[in-house]
């Protein structure tokens, strides 16, 4: 008996970790695939002359702005500095940018000062900060 209950132990919390193994926690665009915020593929964001400012800003995707316009940028892999940081620029032979552009992250954090880091992009969706889930449906909120 005594042999036997360290056996059955140590069975037992194997099975305990197979069982709580769970999938890995989705990344990029996939995190937000039930998020009315986000919208149709768009093919292109043309700016004026500078992006008006970005937020969202993960580890492979970020919100880009632009006047009135969102759109939530994928990047391909990881970019590792994305998530901290201060400035974002854009790397593309014309005013607008598209899948397999780039953008240019810099950052004082997380980088290990390397300096800014070149993301290709991946893939381009329009964001509405205003969509809101109402009941299982996806609602636009309009303002007053």
């Amino acid at each position: 008996m005594n042999r036997i209950l360290p056996g059955l132990t140590a069975l037992l919390a194997l099975a305990a970790c197979a069982t709580a193994a769970t999938e890995p926690a989705a990344r990029g665009l996939d995190r937000y695939a039930d998020d009315p915020r986000l919208g149709e593929e768009s093919n292109r964001i043309c700016f004026a002359s500078n992006i008006d400012g970005f937020s969202l800003n993960e580890r492979s995707t970020v919100v880009l702005s632009e006047g009135r316009d969102d759109y939530m940028v994928e990047v391909t892999g990881s970019c590792f500095d994305l998530d901290n940081a201060e400035a974002i620029a854009l790397d593309s032979p014309t005013g607008c940018l598209t899948p397999g552009d780039a953008i240019i992250v810099a950052s004082t954090m997380g980088g290990g000062g390397i300096g800014p880091q070149r993301c290709l992009i991946r893939e381009i969706r329009k964001w509405d900060p205003k969509a809101e889930k109402v009941e299982g449906e996806a609602k636009v909120e309009t303002p007053a």
